[in-house]
């Protein structure tokens, strides 16, 4: 692309506003991106095409951005992007992922179909600079690496050995799904007033031959990069109701929670695979809890909330995953098809001892209540969280103090006969108290007072 009389002040512009956002990410904002696009188009333009053409791929690329991102034609004739503000490399990503799927339909010029081939560089602050040149020099860096290459950009590193071991851990994982390496823990969810477990959540490890056991945190953003995270979550997906199933055949009435990515909420075949799936494990939907993030919700909300609806018609619920993290969810919660909230851990752990914290919590345990959501609390590690979350009236609680993840074989003979000193922290609030808990005091003065035994401890299941 190239239209120099369009584009002449075009780099003085988008460098100002880089510089200008710069000073302001310098003091406030944790990471703003330069994406650079280059095209390949499939014919040839004259100038007054050529000017078409710009302008209708502007379009198309402003349409996917927010009304504080810059958008710019360079006189190089390639287009400059400014993200204000980046939550980090998956945000970057699901950006980049946007806009691909906005230039992928054939562009009509003056009667001619013209197919773009983008090819992109990226440049984040503040990893790969901290000055105008510096993060533009990166972006054009990456952009000559991406014109030499299939795909459509290079997915995020800071440094060559990184993306090294990203596509070893990538050509690893592919091989992991297919020779059993992976293996699902369960952790399970407590009623607080019925004092029993009403479902479990389920949670990916693998066994790597070399490294041992690996969590999801190292994984898991390389299979979002390279596409690796569809397929995978479909085999969680199979896996845990296939147990489900299991638990169901031998009398245990419980439901399993498995957690989507906001790029499983980008596919359009999800609710028919999910249908499939339950269809063909004959587990009953209600059974099925999927668990999305406050994040996968705000990337493309209408979207979002339609194919929720679409897997909520199937008797499937939702949960909305480590809430008071995200952000601008609020004005989106009444429209969403969810019934369940859980209250992230970072709040709960400190409860007891933060005081912020603990009207956090209870601030969240009342708004969910409101809108008519069962609550869960993430994190319950102490007796103390225990029974200030019991006063706050809080439905569920999963954590540590119950009982870590553990295996499918684990996790049935919890189920049928737990553990004596799960038992007993079942039924605490049956035993004997000696030691007042304050702050449940402050919040609800006709409580009485709740104390706490001196021989309960952490549960040391692994």
């Amino acid at each position: 692309m190239d239209n120099s009389s369009a584009s002449a002040s075009g780099n003085a512009e988008f460098e100002l506003r880089v510089r200008q956002a710069l000073l302001s990410a310098k003091h406030s904002i944790p990471q703003l991106a330069v994406l650079l696009f280059a095209f390949k188009q499939s014919f040839n333009c004259n100038n007054s095409r050529q000017t078409a053409l710009n302008n209708s791929v502007l379009i198309r690329l402003r349409g996917g951005l927010r009304d504080s991102d810059t958008v710019s034609l360079l006189s190089n004739g390639h287009i400059g992007i400014l993200l204000q503000s980046v939550q980090g490399p998956r945000d970057l990503d699901l950006v980049i992922s946007r806009l691909l799927t906005r230039l992928a339909e054939p562009l009509l010029i003056d009667g001619h179909e013209v197919v773009l081939e983008p090819r992109i560089g990226t440049a984040l602050f503040p990893e790969h600079g901290d000055s105008v040149r510096s993060l533009v020099e990166h972006a054009e860096n990456e952009l000559n690496q991406a014109k030499n290459n299939t795909k459509p950009y290079t997915a995020y590193s800071s440094n060559p050995r990184s993306l090294f071991t990203s596509r070893q851990w990538m050509s690893e994982l592919r091989q992991a799904i297919v020779t059993d390496q992976l293996f699902l823990t369960f952790q399970p969810k407590v009623s607080f007033s019925e004092e029993r477990v009403t479902g479990v959540e389920v949670l990916l490890r693998w066994q790597h031959p070399e490294h041992g056991v690996i969590v999801p945190d190292q994984f898991i953003p390389v299979a979002e990069r390279t596409g690796l995270i569809i397929p995978l979550t479909l085999w969680v997906l199979q896996q845990s109701l296939l147990q489900c199933r299991q638990w169901n055949d031998m009398g245990l009435d419980i439901s399993i929670a498995v957690n989507l990515t906001m790029w499983n909420l980008e596919a359009q075949e999800l609710p028919e695979q999910i249908e499939a799936l339950l269809r063909d494990t004959g587990v009953p939907p209600k059974n099925l809890e999927l668990e999305i993030t406050e994040t996968s919700i705000m990337s493309d909300p209408q979207r979002v909330i339609h194919t929720l609806n679409q897997i909520r018609q199937l008797g499937a619920r939702f949960a909305i995953d480590d809430f008071g993290t995200g952000y601008s969810s609020f004005a989106y919660l009444t429209k969403l098809p969810v019934s369940c909230i859980k209250i992230d851990k970072s709040f709960v752990q400190s409860i007891a001892a933060d005081r912020d914290n603990s009207v956090i919590v209870k601030s969240i345990i009342d708004l969910g209540h409101n809108l008519g959501l069962k609550v869960v609390a993430e994190g319950v590690e102490t007796v103390h969280a225990k029974k200030l979350l019991r006063v706050f009236q809080c439905d569920e609680g999963q954590g540590f103090y119950y009982c870590r993840p553990i295996p499918a074989d684990a996790m049935t003979k919890f189920l049928l006969q737990p553990p004596l000193a799960v038992k007993e922290r079942l039924f605490a609030a049956e035993s004997p108290e000696t030691e007042a808990v304050k702050l449940a005091e402050d919040y609800n003065p006709k409580v009485p007072n709740l104390v706490l035994t001196t021989s309960e401890k952490p549960n040391s299941m692994a």
